[in-house]
């Protein structure tokens, strides 16, 4: 499960567990600052289900919740099945969302797309005149981002745990995915590469910055070089005339 701080992951994942396992409380601070793995077994298999630190925290580095991400991954080697993406239903597509969304793009790729499903909590605030289509057709850029994980979304009442109907529709979109993409994993190798693309482009980043404070800084040089130039000629032009 990823999303930003306060998105209610925990929530879900107690939800789908159908039990409180992953602690839970009202914070602007995310309240799991390490990834957590619990199981349930549904019939003949078992699902496990990975909380992880919120995107976007204020109290945390980006360097801390990177290695958490990675933990994570470790944790599900060979690889999650399923990206649970949790957004609040109450909670605008604003830029800080949008950022999140970027986020989770760059450091999974565009592969991880096609094992993402987005769920949205607080479905309690739904009704018969404002359903879930309503609220994804208030936002084209919501609506763009889901169609680019195959059009996959579902809500949770987390206030509601007892509705197991909610849960296993979940389990059976998982299910129909998973079967659309041969039971592939989004595996380590491919989020490997991509940290290895990210790395890349970073350190090409760093190097032009670099390349341009030392032509910023060559020109600087020549400017007060040309400077101190003309005025040497000057000084003679005047010692000159005045000879």
């Amino acid at each position: 499960m990823l999303g930003m701080t306060g998105a209610g992951k925990s929530a879900t994942g107690n939800t789908i567990l159908g039990k409180d396992e992953f602690k839970v409380d009202f914070s602007p601070e995310s309240v799991t600052q390490q990834s957590e793995k619990k199981e349930i077994k549904r019939g003949s298999r078992i699902i496990s289900v990975i909380d992880t630190p919120g995107l976007q925290d204020t109290s945390a580095k980006e360097n801390e919740v990177n290695a958490e991400i990675k933990k994570c991954m470790e944790m599900s080697d060979p690889g999650p099945n399923v990206f649970l993406l949790v957004f609040r239903l109450d909670v605008k597509f604003t830029d800080e969302v949008k950022n999140t969304v970027k986020w989770i793009q760059e450091n999974f790729g565009e592969e991880a797309a096609r094992h993402t499903i987005i769920l949205f909590t607080h479905a309690d605030q739904l009704n018969e005149s404002y359903g879930l289509q309503d609220h994804i057709e208030e936002s084209p850029d919501l609506r763009q981002f889901i169609m680019s994980c195959g059009g996959r979304f579902h809500a949770f009442n987390n206030e509601d745990k007892q509705n197991r109907d909610q849960v296993n529709e979940l389990l059976d979109k998982m299910d129909e995915m998973v079967l659309k993409n041969e039971g592939k994993h989004y595996s380590t190798e491919m989020f490997k590469e991509v940290q290895k693309r990210r790395g890349d482009r970073e350190k090409q980043r760093r190097a032009e910055q670099d390349r341009e404070r030392w032509e910023r800084g060559i020109k600087i040089s020549l400017g007060v070089l040309c400077v101190i130039v003309s005025v040497v000629v000057v000084k003679k032009k005047i010692k000159s005339s005045a000879e």
